[in-house]
């Protein structure tokens, strides 16, 4: 599995803990394209380039001219990339795309040797999604179908047309509407609610699971901790856990390894109770 990130500008703050979370799923690598201070390790490879000479790389692709007005519209390239950096995935089973203001738990902890061999498409999310690598999956957003976006018009409109996700008649809908046994989205990650719609974490797809919910990471695991219906705590294993728009978040640690994260901060972890779940959200 490789996952292929461009990234311009300037790094989140939380990227540290992106990053750590990310060597520590070593049997998956990321690539990035970006200019940027990153450092290489086993697993994470670096390109460096600038957006205007990655901008005329992927236009080399096309026989049409191609809008690309800002880092920001690389969304709508990701269902392309198998095919524009298909010269980076020789090996790979899977190639993905997905985002930096996150933090990963055990990955393979949900990607399982069965979910991959049965699935070609795995989530269908824009923070996270793997294609399978062959050259229908990485061709497969050149098609046109009635009812669904259709690339040429998506690469020649300089605004963001979710064409790589769910809800917006893009590449994951049409998968789901064609090939409902080839896509797995089984929704085993946290999408934080962006914070003017809900200052502490609503999990988006997880009501359940957000009453007083805060994050903790320990041993390469992420896990929601959260009052159930009973009042109790619980705590479980999820995939990642997707912060965005919390630029705000202050970071108070500088263990990489054992924190928590509440809905304001990455703190040192402490024992959790009632009163102190309370207390954070």
């Amino acid at each position: 599995i490789i996952v292929i990130i461009p990234y311009f500008g300037t790094l989140p703050k939380m990227f540290k803990f992106w990053y750590q979370s990310a060597v520590n799923n070593p049997t998956i690598d990321y690539l990035f394209f970006t200019d940027c201070s990153i450092e290489e390790t086993s697993n994470i490879k670096v390109v460096k380039v600038t957006f205007e000479e990655l901008k005329a790389q992927i236009q080399s692709k096309f026989d049409f001219k191609i809008e690309l007005p800002s880092p920001y519209k690389f969304c709508d390239y990701r269902p392309a990339y198998g095919d524009i950096f298909k010269d980076y995935l020789e090996g790979y089973d899977f190639w993905g795309f997905g985002d930096i203001d996150l933090v990963y738990g055990n990955i393979r902890h949900f990607l399982t040797e069965d979910v991959l061999n049965n699935y070609d498409i795995i989530s269908g999310w824009g923070h996270l999604t793997l294609y399978r690598n062959n050259d229908f999956c990485n061709r497969f957003y050149r098609k046109k179908v009635e009812g669904y976006k259709y690339f040429k018009d998506v690469y020649t409109n300089p605004k963001n047309q979710v064409f790589d996700e769910y809800l917006h008649a893009g590449m994951s809908d049409r998968w789901e509407k064609m090939y409902p046994d080839r896509i797995w989205n089984s929704k085993l990650f946290d999408d934080i609610k962006v914070p003017r719609l809900a200052m502490n974490f609503i999990s988006v797809f997880h009501p359940e699971y957000s009453e007083n919910l805060i994050f903790e990471y320990s041993e390469s695991k992420l896990y929601r901790i959260y009052r159930d219906c009973n009042g109790e705590i619980c705590r479980e294993q999820t995939l990642y856990a997707h912060f965005q728009q919390r630029k705000f978040l202050k970071i108070s640690t500088s263990n990489l390894e054992h924190y928590l994260i509440v809905p304001n901060r990455i703190i040192d972890y402490q024992n959790v109770t009632i009163d102190k779940l309370k207390m954070w959200t």
